[in-house]
């Protein structure tokens, strides 16, 4: 994936709720674990779990529009 394709993928998670790309990038590039993520956002487990899955997503999403 090039820069450019992840910030318009990080636009459209923003988009829908700015924790999304947050969650996912503090999960899946700087290895923090759900329950620290949980804690800095102040939500619960599953909701952290919610917003990776939703990033994953759109991530799929516009990889199948954009080939």
């Amino acid at each position: 994936m090039t820069k450019s394709e992840y910030e318009i993928i990080k636009a459209a998670m923003d988009a829908e709720d700015i924790r999304i790309a947050k969650a996912f990038e503090m999960k899946e590039l700087f290895g923090f674990s759900v329950r620290e993520i949980a804690a800095e956002f102040q939500l619960s487990e599953p909701r952290v779990y919610q917003l990776i899955a939703r990033a994953k997503a759109i991530g799929r999403e516009y990889r199948q529009e954009n080939g």
